[in-house]
């Protein structure tokens, strides 16, 4: 069923591809298959709130000047390819006066102040946490085209060997790893950079352990933590920006739904055949 909103009519044809169009997110987003006729009812009042904001950016007095529009029609002439010059400038001016309504949402949308930053800091003291952190070093033997995993596990047998016999871990990895240099150092990783096997063993492992061999996608490993940092709280200086930013933004989305919100109760919406 189409719908009318303030004289403009919405077509079914209209509600159906702003389905499909949102489908994608709401399958998403929604477990299972959602309530029945939701995804239409959500594409329906995205359409009634677009068209409410389109005529009243339409409406506003204050003209874009004709040099702003044809500096951004410049800068997307090539994407617009054969679209005729006047159609995809009054597709720019139309969004450069939507845009300028919004700004007229959120103008008086106040920063948060430093009170209300430490605030949101301290009742949402888990997120601003740095992750567990391990400094590690491994000798490998690759598993590949020209080694098998018979070789590869007696080449890393022999390097635990010599580890037994009293070899630095590090000399060894120089001489005998598949990836040589800083005595295999890996730096400094969080969970999720390395692969799984991987961090299994060391996230278990104290600073100075030295692993059994094990096994993962690349090959065998021996691993030895060197280091480990665990979680704790980043400093409220460093977060600063970041939450000041997010709030503004948080409270400016407020207020533009809120402005929309307005405009859609103002406006004469009907069903129509």
């Amino acid at each position: 069923m189409a719908v009318v909103v303030n004289g403009q009519r919405i077509e079914q044809a209209d509600i159906d591809a702003e389905v499909e169009n949102l489908r994608p997110h709401y399958e998403q987003y929604v477990e299972g298959e959602g309530e029945p006729g939701q995804l239409a009812q959500w594409a329906r009042e995205n359409l009634i709130e677009r068209t409410v904001v389109q005529q009243a950016a339409a409406a506003m007095d204050a003209g874009i000047p004709p040099e702003e529009i044809d500096a951004a029609y410049e800068q997307v002439r090539e994407q617009a390819g054969d679209a005729p010059a006047e159609q995809v400038k009054a597709e720019i001016e139309a969004q450069m006066r939507i845009d300028r309504l919004m700004s007229q949402g959120v103008q008086e949308v106040a920063e948060p102040t430093e009170e209300e930053l430490l605030a949101a800091y301290n009742e949402d003291s888990e997120r601003f946490m740095s992750p567990e952190l391990i400094h590690a070093s491994h000798i490998v033997k690759h598993i590949d085209g020209q080694t098998d995993k018979k070789v590869a596990h007696e080449a890393i047998t022999a390097s635990q060997m010599e580890l037994a016999d009293g070899v630095p871990f590090e000399e060894i990895a120089d001489r005998a790893s598949d990836c040589p240099g800083q005595g295999g150092d890996l730096g400094w990783f969080p969970r999720g950079q390395m692969v799984e096997e991987f961090e299994e063993v060391v996230f278990k492992m104290q600073p100075g352990d030295i692993s059994d061999i094990f096994l993962s996608q690349f090959g065998y490993h021996i691993a030895k933590v060197l280091e480990r940092r665990e979680p704790q709280p980043v400093p409220f200086e460093q977060v600063h920006d970041h939450l000041a930013k997010e709030l503004l933004q948080q409270r400016q989305g407020e207020a533009v739904d809120a402005f929309v919100d307005k405009l859609k109760a103002s406006a004469t919406i009907e069903e129509a055949e």
